[in-house]
C-alpha cells in the first residue's frame, strides 16, 4: 500500500510540473518573438475592435510592429475569408484608395498566415497567428520595411 502512495505521488508531482511547462507551440512562439525583440521590432497583443472580431471571429491577434520616424501614412487592412477579394479596410479608415495601387500588389503578395497590415502613430504592423505561422521574424521584418517605404512616399 506504501508503494501505491509514493507513485501516486510522483505522478501528482510530475503532472504538476508537465502542466507548468511551455507546450511546443508556446516555446516556438516564444523563440519566435525574441528573434523579432532582438531584430528591433516591437510584438504586442493586439485586442481587436469590433468590425474585425465581427468578420475573423477573433478576439486578439499578434502584432509585430516596427516604429518611424518618417510617419507613415494610417492605414488598416484586415484579411477577411471568403470574399473575392479578400483585403478589407475598416469604415471610416480613409484607406481604400491604396487598394488600386502599389499598395494591392503588396497584400496580393501577402502570406496566408498574415491577417492584418496598416500603420497608425508612426508604427507599421502586421498581425498573424504566430503560434500557428511559419513565418520567420526576418521576413516579417523586410516586409514591414517594404511597406514602411511604400506608405511614407
Amino acid at each position: 500500500m506504501a508503494w501505491f502512495w509514493i507513485v501516486l505521488g510522483l505522478l501528482a508531482v510530475m503532472g504538476s510540473i508537465t502542466w507548468i511547462l511551455p507546450s511546443p507551440i508556446e516555446r516556438r512562439q516564444g523563440e519566435r518573438r525574441m528573434e523579432a525583440l532582438r531584430l528591433g521590432m516591437k510584438v504586442k497583443i493586439l485586442i481587436v475592435d469590433d468590425w474585425v472580431k465581427a468578420r475573423l471571429n477573433i478576439d486578439r491577434s499578434s502584432q509585430y510592429l516596427i516604429w518611424s520616424d518618417q510617419k507613415p501614412r494610417p492605414t488598416s487592412f484586415w484579411r477577411i475569408p471568403g470574399r473575392d477579394d479578400a483585403w478589407a479596410s475598416p469604415p471610416g479608415s480613409g484607406s481604400w484608395d491604396l487598394l488600386s495601387g502599389d499598395f494591392s500588389v503588396i497584400l496580393k503578395n501577402l502570406p496566408p498566415d498574415i491577417i492584418g497590415i496598416g500603420s497608425e502613430n508612426g508604427y507599421v504592423w502586421v498581425a498573424l497567428d504566430d503560434a500557428r505561422s511559419n513565418i520567420e521574424p526576418r521576413a516579417i521584418k523586410r516586409l514591414l520595411e517594404e511597406v514602411l517605404a511604400l506608405l511614407t512616399q
